[in-house]
């Protein structure tokens, strides 16, 4: 493109001899009638055109290179006479930079490649590509799912049937911070509970039997009766502390006289192993006749434990115990 805006030298050189030529023949006819310049004038015409009809056939490889426009030259350089020759044929392709001639005698017969290399490839904006996320893959059956904290109610029928560590560890102990909150922020006694079980057995946490029978304490202190019943079974038994019987029928009674059925059963037991006084009989036959029994062998169990007690009372008593509300 360039080459074709830029004029070709022999056409400047013809334009250079016949301006001169108007100028010398405007001075003659202004009277400038010395010979020796007409002399002069005509020896630079021949010269000229002499020069001109030759420059193709010397410099025409060299002036093709030149006339190439070169993608690695950024800077603007002083135009030179090779710049400034046009290539040996007008119509032809200029070479590309691979076939550049080293020597001007080597390139001045070798003929143009049959196609140039682009020396500018064509910019294209590239679109902005949008990548969309994996389909998620759905759970499977054995995959860690989220649970909710435990509803208080959830809670202490869980304890009341003993299953509230089974259930925590069903729940793969996502919630142990949580218990933990609620037990010792929040003091709530269910949790209270839960947590000091869960210290005291190691469930879903490192074992701190000491520190989990403080919790349960915690627990009873606020008049919870699963709580109430299991640190007296632990008196009772000696399991986790040291046997203390005056300390177990406390605790027992205290969570018998609250309605908790398991409590009511074993204040029953304890009774008929000799602990407590013949003057507790009579609460603890109420207690547990007015009991409403769902589970078919805790039933019969709490039969066979009333028969046994009333055989130690006068009937008397154990009437007024049936009909006292």
């Amino acid at each position: 493109m360039q080459a074709q805006k830029t004029a070709s030298p022999s056409a400047t050189l013809l334009t250079t001899v016949v301006s001169e030529r108007d100028r010398s023949i405007k001075g003659m006819k202004d009277g400038a009638d010395n010979r020796g310049q007409q002399e002069i004038f005509i020896m630079k015409t021949l010269i000229l055109i002499i020069f001109a009809s030759f420059t193709p056939v010397l410099y025409g490889a060299d002036a093709a290179s030149a006339a190439a426009p070169s993608p690695a030259v950024t800077t603007s350089q002083p135009a030179t006479i090779s710049t400034l020759l046009p290539p040996a044929a007008s119509g032809a392709t200029p070479p590309s930079f691979s076939a550049v001639a080293s020597k001007p005698s080597d390139a001045a017969g070798a003929p143009p490649p049959a196609a140039a290399i682009p020396l500018v490839a064509p910019v294209t904006k590239d679109k902005p590509t949008t990548s969309s996320p994996p389909p998620s893959t759905p759970l499977a059956a054995g995959d860690l799912q989220a649970v909710p904290l435990y509803r208080q109610d959830d809670l202490l029928n869980w304890i009341e049937k003993g299953r509230h560590l089974k259930q925590l560890t069903r729940d793969r102990c996502q919630l142990v911070q949580d218990i933990e909150a609620r037990a010792s922020v929040m003091k709530v006694p269910a949790y209270q509970f839960l947590w000091g079980d869960m210290l005291s057995w190691g469930v879903c946490t490192k074992a701190n039997p000491e520190l989990g029978v403080q919790y349960l304490w915690d627990a009873a202190n606020q008049g919870l009766a699963p709580a109430l019943e299991q640190l007296g079974r632990y008196y009772w038994k000696g399991t986790l502390v040291q046997q203390d019987l005056a300390q177990a029928e406390t605790l027992m009674r205290e969570s018998a006289n609250l309605g908790f059925l398991r409590a009511q059963i074993q204040w029953v037991e304890m009774l008929l192993q000799g602990m407590g006084s013949p003057l507790d009989y009579e609460d603890a036959y109420r207690w547990l006749h007015q009991s409403v029994i769902g589970d078919q062998a805790m039933h019969q169990q709490a039969t066979r434990l009333l028969s046994q007690l009333a055989d130690r009372m006068p009937a008397a008593v154990v009437t007024r115990a049936k009909s006292m509300r």
